[in-house]
């Protein structure tokens, strides 16, 4: 009897370390099983992009403003540059480089702030850059001379808005993933609408209180803007570490698509800020339009921009996709540009400005979608979009300036565009190189099937 006691004690022993060893050694049971994979699922469910939300749409708003400040004044310069042409007895090529150091410093610095959104440095980043412009717009007004309008109105602006443009840009783009191009496109409306602002702002003042007060009263409403823009800012994405992503990641260049993609983009950019540039100008010497019509112009032409950034945004998420939509409304800016030279007359020129405009909205709202098709998921898209932006920052650096310089080796010439037709078919040309590009990205994507 006291044998098969002990016996039956030995297998109840025996049993429970084996119970003890399963527990330790997290042996799969019905019961934790079931526990893990709805904590995986729950996992999954979290990191998805929340497509819609308060916090989702304050930051749209966040990248809104953001935009409304950086290309809203950008997009202006238009209105600036005859003025400063006249004023500091400048030509067009000395002049333009004001605003091309702008655009170019905006997209080379835009590699380094894209990094500092995954590092985790977004809201010091918004608060340097607001603070850069707002020290660069008010000693602008203060300045007399070119080369302080080129430091405070170029460099200054160009490196305030590089800080804040890609992170804003790219933290919008982590919050929504069916959206995504529609949310991007609201916040490229920021620099339609900036501009039209802008350009009010500047047609009232400019001429009657000049250049000093212009700049004081844009530079108080980027404050405003800028209040808004630091108490809102918030972010989704978890920092990384600071020494785990390098700031250029040159594998990404290995992707075919995105080497494509951006290579697509030199060329694109090197042409579509031109005419921004240099409307006013021709409006007033080939169409010998008075002022207040080259003002009522820019609006037209900022004002297109914004169902420009919209619609193509629309079709893009709900039909096309992003590279398709890209090809297409790339494709309709080069024609625009290569109809330019037939426009010889006021009401001419005032449905040309809109469809340029609403052509030229959608290149500048669809170039960070672009890339964000091309990325698996969230992870490195800051310097993904960074190192993008630098590439074309090289190609906005050189455009407006060799738009200036075509305008002075067309002095002469009488017929169709004066002495901007070399200025407007290099512009055409440009976006119509970097339309076939988008086309040869599209195929090395998905292959020959449009609606892949």
């Amino acid at each position: 009897m006291n044998e098969d006691l002990e016996s039956q004690q030995k297998r109840l022993s025996r049993h429970s370390v084996a119970l003890s060893d399963d527990t330790t050694t997290g042996a799969q049971t019905p019961r934790p099983q079931y526990t893990r994979s709805i904590a995986w699922n729950q996992t999954d469910r979290t990191q998805l992009p929340p497509d819609g939300g308060l916090e989702a749409w304050t930051q749209v708003l966040t990248g809104h403003l953001v935009l409304f400040n950086s290309f809203g004044l950008i997009q202006t310069f238009g209105i600036f540059q005859p003025y400063y042409e006249n004023h500091l007895n400048r030509p067009p090529f000395n002049v333009s480089w004001i605003g091309s150091i702008h655009i170019f410093l905006v997209y080379f610095i835009a590699t380094f702030s894209g990094h500092a959104l995954d590092a985790g440095w977004y809201k010091s980043s918004l608060a340097v850059g607001a603070t850069l412009q707002l020290m660069g717009l008010f000693l602008a007004a203060q300045s007399k001379v070119y080369w302080m309008l080129f430091l405070f109105h170029g460099v200054f602006q160009g490196v305030a808005h590089g800080m804040i443009f890609c992170p804003a840009v790219t933290n919008t783009a982590t919050y929504f993933h069916k959206r995504r191009t529609t949310a991007m496109a609201l916040v490229a409306c920021g620099g339609g609408i900036g501009g039209l602002v802008f350009a009010a702002i500047a047609s009232c003042l400019l001429e009657n209180f000049g250049i000093a007060w212009t700049l004081r009263v844009i530079g108080f409403v980027v404050l405003f803007n800028s209040i808004l823009i630091i108490s809102l800012a918030r972010t989704r994405k978890k920092a990384t570490s600071r020494q785990s992503r390098p700031v250029v990641e040159w594998r990404a260049f290995k992707d075919k698509s995105y080497t494509l993609y951006v290579l697509a983009m030199f060329f694109v950019f090197a042409g579509v800020w031109v005419p921004y540039f240099y409307i006013r100008s021709f409006v007033t010497e080939i169409i010998h339009a008075n002022r207040q019509t080259s003002f009522i112009l820019i609006l037209l032409l900022n004002g297109a921009g914004l169902p420009g950034r919209i619609l193509p945004a629309l079709l893009s998420d709900r039909y096309l996709g992003a590279l398709n939509a890209y090809i297409l409304i790339t494709l309709l800016t080069s024609l625009t540009l290569f109809l330019w030279p037939l426009v010889t007359s006021i009401p001419a020129m005032y449905p040309w400005a809109m469809a340029y405009g609403f052509c030229a909205g959608g290149v500048a709202s669809l170039l960070q979608a672009g890339i964000a098709s091309l990325n698996e998921g969230d992870e490195g898209l800051g310097v993904k979009i960074g190192m993008g932006f630098s590439v074309v920052s090289v190609a906005s650096l050189m455009g407006s300036p060799v738009g200036g310089v075509l305008i002075e080796r067309g002095m002469g010439w009488m017929g169709f565009g004066g002495e901007f037709l070399w200025l407007q078919v290099f512009t055409g040309g440009m976006l119509g190189v970097g339309c076939s590009i988008l086309a040869g990205t599209r195929v090395s994507r998905t292959g020959w099937r449009v609606w892949k």
